[in-house]
């Protein structure tokens, strides 16, 4: 959804807001920087004064991160920058700034490439060292007369014991601001709270990090779009990414749109409906997902009827998709669920994802 037409002049909000967004001083200028809900951060003054009013109004009325910075402050170390580390995959917290509500950076820099750099409020800083504080203080169990079994049995059991189960967002603006945070401060995914009905995932430590891969492997995730869909994948960590086998996205996106509109409010272009802004993230991280082995791709039909064969083979985010190779089962629909799978543009791109991968072959 593209921002409302601004209402006030500059010197208004200011003026409700109680001080100045200078572009010098403003903890992020970088065009590859993001809000928790990975909008762009934007070029303009206005529209940082204009977010940072908006977030002071929110918090007013949200008690939600207050109760966890409340509970958090007296436990954590707040010394900067607060950096958690598993494999090759790192996430580090840096204050830069006390003039203004946003005034915090989290990077997030997997083995695989991928680099996300988020904007975030002192609440939201503090959710994700709530998290890492967790990584460090843990203990170890009692050793239940499950682990006398060999691992391979074990694991038999788990496989078969464990529900199979459909997860989505419910509330996107409460996943953004409790689980996906919070998830961020552990790139090991053991802390993601992926069901609260698989009750062998809170048994014990040991039990949890070894049923935790099944869980995944045994659940089909729901999302809405490529936002959630990037968001979902650095949450879940690397247990997350390395075991979920099931998909179904929408490919399209909310953050990309809102860009777009801004920036052509008249246009009329089909080719704008193609995403672009989080495509390059959204399939370096399916390329993690080495067991992925069903996608469900939901498509706009203006994309697949409308525009030309040649613009849409050539997008940079269709180029991305095409070059996700070796899954067993893609399925194309358009936003309403019907199968748009013997359409040549639907075709063409099916069996792109289908084909097999260099190890494959």
């Amino acid at each position: 959804m593209a921002k409302a037409r601004p209402s006030l002049t500059l010197v208004e909000l200011e003026r409700k807001l109680g001080y100045k967004v200078d572009s010098l001083t403003y903890p992020s200028g970088n065009t590859d920087s993001f809000y928790l809900d990975l909008r762009q951060i934007p070029k303009s003054i206005y529209w940082k004064t204009m977010q940072e009013l908006d977030e002071c109004e929110r918090r007013t009325h949200r008690k939600d991160m207050r109760a966890i910075s409340e509970r958090a402050l007296p436990e954590l170390d707040l010394v900067y920058p607060q950096t958690a580390e598993y494999n090759d995959d790192t996430v580090s917290l840096t204050r830069k700034t006390d003039a203004y509500i946003y005034n915090n950076t989290v990077d997030i820099h997997l083995g695989c490439g991928l680099n996300l750099a988020l904007l975030v409020t002192n609440e939201e800083a503090l959710a994700t060292l709530s998290v890492a504080k967790l990584r460090q203080n843990t203990s170890s169990d009692s050793t239940p007369l499950l682990f006398k079994l060999p691992r391979e049995i074990r694991n038999q059991i788990y496989d078969f014991a464990l529900p199979k189960g459909n997860w989505q967002i419910e509330d996107v603006d409460d996943f953004n601001r409790s689980k996906f945070i919070q998830s961020i401060g552990d790139p090991s995914g053991f802390y993601f709270p992926l069901s609260g009905k698989i009750a062998a995932l809170g048994v014990s430590r040991q039990i949890r990090q070894e049923a935790l891969p099944f869980a995944y492997r045994r659940t089909l995730f729901h999302l809405d779009d490529m936002d959630d869909l990037v968001k979902l994948l650095v949450a879940v960590g690397k247990v997350g990414r390395d075991n979920i086998e099931m998909l179904e996205l929408a490919w399209e996106s909310r953050a990309d749109s809102e860009l777009k509109l801004d920036e052509n409010p008249n246009s009329d272009d089909s080719s704008l409906l193609l995403p672009t802004l989080h495509a390059a993230r959204c399939v370096q991280l399916l390329k993690q997902c080495k067991r992925l082995r069903s996608l469900r791709l939901h498509v706009e039909s203006a994309l697949i009827n409308d525009i030309p064969p040649d613009d849409f083979k050539a997008h940079p985010g269709i180029r991305e998709l095409c070059s996700l190779r070796g899954i067993k089962t893609v399925r194309i629909c358009d936003l309403g669920h019907e199968p748009v799978d013997n359409h040549g543009l639907a075709k063409w791109l099916r069996e792109k994802m289908e084909s097999p991968t260099e190890e494959q072959e």
